[in-house]
């Protein structure tokens, strides 16, 4: 009896230690809430959202018309090694929607290189317009000079290389075929790497100062020619003095050739 006593003592103590309480069913009811509350919401705030968005321009759109315009802008199209980049807009700007296709236009003074602005504009049903920063940069090959050069030096092809220049960065007009160098003569001293204009080239002199020059005029028709000797030098079509030999006058004409000036 004792011993049968303590089994059941234990076995009443093994299935109180086992059992559990019910949980509360109210977590669960908590959670599907939660989740319903989610859904509405996203029903109702999303449409409101989107309806807010379509009332006003989308700054992507206002973007993409500065960029086509500029793009197949006439000074633009074809043009090798260019790129287009249109500056950020704010975000927080909040223009009418547009119920027609966006206007644009360059203006006035305003270029299609370097930095520049593109005008974007909207007609109806609220008329707006802005204007988008953009950045147009063309790389070329320009020729530079290869070595210090001085003043009156006639340049030849070892005196020229080409380099790569952003075209907005010239200030000047730039040549890039060395045809147009070849054979010329500097008007002034030059740095190594200096940009090559038609400003510091002239052609060479093919009359010097003391030479003998056949002194050609002109009338009605009938042409005479004189020996001169010239007073100065100079390159086809400079007008330099000469003097006659056998009046001893002193006239102005302009060079024709090597050797040949025709007075005035």
């Amino acid at each position: 009896m004792t011993i049968k006593q303590r089994n059941a003592k234990k076995m009443t103590f093994s299935l109180s230690v086992s059992r559990r309480p019910p949980q509360p069913a109210f977590p669960l009811t908590l959670v599907a809430l939660a989740l319903a509350l989610t859904v509405i919401s996203a029903l109702i705030i999303t449409p409101l959202a989107q309806a807010k968005d379509n009332q006003y321009q989308s700054i992507d759109s206002i973007k993409a018309a500065a960029q086509t315009f500029l793009s197949t802008h006439s000074n633009v199209e074809g043009r090798a090694n260019t790129t287009i980049s249109i500056e950020n807009i704010d975000n927080r700007l909040t223009l009418p929607a547009c119920g027609t296709t966006l206007d644009t236009f360059l203006p006035s003074g305003a270029k299609v290189q370097g930095k520049t602005t593109v005008g974007v504009r909207c007609q109806s049903p609220k008329p707006w317009t802005l204007y988008v920063p953009a950045n147009v940069t063309t790389i070329t090959q320009v020729l530079v000079t290869s070595t210090p050069l001085r003043r009156g030096h006639v340049m030849t092809a070892g005196d020229i290389s080409l380099h790569s220049k952003n075209t907005s960065q010239l200030n000047a007009a730039y040549l890039s075929n060395p045809d147009q160098v070849v054979g010329k003569v500097l008007k002034k001293n030059l740095a190594n790497k200096a940009l090559l204009t038609p400003a510091v080239l002239t052609e060479p002199h093919i009359i010097h100062k003391g030479q003998h020059v056949d002194l050609r005029a002109g009338l009605g028709g009938l042409n005479v020619s004189a020996p001169a000797i010239a007073l100065m030098g100079g390159a086809v079509g400079d007008r330099i003095r000469v003097k006659n030999v056998s009046s001893g006058k002193i006239v102005e004409g302009a060079i024709l050739a090597s050797g040949v000036v025709r007075a005035d």
